[in-house]
Order: structure tokens, then sequence, then C-alpha cells
């Protein structure tokens, strides 16, 4: 694995900067895609420091989830609906946002915050030529890979939302241990994967979106029908909820689509039989 290229403690605390200044949408994305680049590089370091820190890591990552899932359902809303239906969501939808990015913020305030940084700085400066031996990078790689291929199996053969989130997961840390190549390299082959990846890494995010913004909607909704349960902000948040559900199912689809032509699949029934299963 080539430490070089993992995204610095100083590309962190530029975007905490920028958060804290003036949030913008696109700024907390940056943010949650560099922790999970670092969280994956962290998987190629061994020791108790290491795994430590990838769970400080992921601690933070938590701690912006429902930020990016609000502002995410205000583009499925203004995209979706009618302006005029989309205005009576409005004060639902900037209470959410409020609510959520004041925990981004406590959390870029946080000590754990502090302290977490400042490991993966001291990790970055200590990192050793041992870290970049191409075995170490051809190792990991072969385990994403294992891991995204059971996984594209299971979401092939078992339709539920558990094992499609897993393989959203596995097809995050596969393309970030393909990007983090030594030396920034990759092979034609692992190229074609790459790609793959990331086609496969939009249509589950945008899946993931569809069925996380129903679940918000319907919560809302139901805690306002006890005194009204029929409000313009109800019906429009009804509304939405059944476009999405619509949403899921077509993008469910394409993924399964996209699992049975690409490379992943032809992996996936090899590997299982190797006894992998059970390691995703």
């Amino acid at each position: 694995m080539n430490f070089e290229a993992v995204p610095s403690s100083a590309h962190l605390q530029a975007l905490r900067r920028s958060l804290l200044a003036n949030y913008q949408e696109e700024d907390l994305h940056q943010l949650r895609v560099t922790i999970r680049r670092i969280r994956s590089a962290l998987r190629c370091r061994k020791g108790g420091k290491a795994r430590k820190l990838r769970r400080q890591l992921g601690s933070l990552a938590r701690a912006t989830n429902d930020a990016r899932d609000w502002d995410t359902l205000v583009v499925n809303a203004r995209n979706e609906l009618a302006p005029a239906r989309y205005r009576e969501l409005q004060v639902l939808l900037l209470a959410g946002q409020e609510s959520a990015r004041a925990q981004v913020y406590r959390m870029l305030h946080s000590r754990e915050w502090l302290v977490s940084t400042r490991r993966w700085e001291r990790l970055g400066k200590n990192a050793t030529n041992k870290d970049n031996a191409a075995g170490d990078a051809a190792s990991e790689l072969d385990l994403c890979l294992r891991r995204a291929a059971v996984a594209s199996h299971k979401a092939l053969e078992r339709d539920c939302a558990r094992h499609i989130h897993k393989l959203r997961i596995a097809i995050k840390e596969l393309r970030y241990t393909l990007e983090s190549l030594s030396g920034g390299t990759v092979g034609p082959a692992n190229a074609k994967l790459l790609e793959e990846c990331k086609s496969l890494q939009t249509l589950l995010g945008d899946w993931h979106d569809a069925l996380v913004h129903q679940v918000l909607l319907a919560e809302w909704a139901a805690e306002k029908r006890r005194p009204d349960p029929a409000t313009p902000a109800t019906e429009a948040a009804g509304m939405l909820c059944r476009i999405l559900a619509i949403k899921e199912q077509e993008l469910l689809a394409q993924i399964k689509h996209a699992l049975r032509r690409g490379n992943l699949a032809l992996a996936a029934e090899p590997l299982c039989l190797q006894g992998q299963t059970d390691s995703v």
C-alpha cells in the first residue's frame, strides 16, 4: 500500500476549517471520503495502534451520517417533487439539516477529532518502506477482491437490503485499495475493475439514499399524523416516499444487472467454493 497516496492529516484539517467557516455539502462529502480512504489504508498496518485509530475514525465518520442523509434528501426532494410540493417540505428539511449539521460541528470540535487526526499524522510520518511493499499491496487487494466477489454473489442470490448494504461497503474498500496501489499505477485489468467499482458505487450510493430517505420521511410523517393525519407537508412526504420506493427498485434492478455482466460475478462462485463466504 502506498501511504504517500493516502490523504494527510493536513487535508483533513483543511476540510474541517472549510466546514466550520461555511458548511458546504461537498466539503462534508469529501471529509467522509477522506476518512474512508485513511481507514482503508489502515487495514494494511499491523498492530493495535492502527486498529484503534481505524475504530476512532469510524466513530468520527458515523457522526456525519445524519448530515449526509439530510443533505441528499434535500437534493432528492428538489429533483423529484414539483416546486410547490417541495416548498411544503422545506420547513421539515431545513430543521433536519440544522439538527444533523450541529452534530457534525460538535464532532469537529471534539477531543476525539483532535486525538485521531494527531495519531494519523504520526502514523503517516512513521510509515516505512515495508508499508509500500508490492507483496503487501497485492495481498490486501486480493482480500478486498474476495470480499467484494462474495458480497456480489450474496447480493444476487439473496434479495435483501442487508446484503446490498454489505456489497456497498465491500465495493468502497476495493475501490480505495485499487486507487492506492504503490506508485499510483494500475494495470489494464485492475483499471477495468476500478471503473466497474466506480459505476457500482454510484448505483449503490443512490440506492442507499433512496432507502434511507424513505425511513426519514416515514418517521417524520408518523409523528406529525398523530394530531393531524392530512396536511400539505405530510401529503408531500408521502408522495416523495412513493417516488423513492419506485426509484429504489429501479436502482436495485440496475445493480443486479451490472453485477451479472461484471467481473465480480464471474469471480464469486469459485471464491464461495473456497470457503470464503464468511469473510464478508
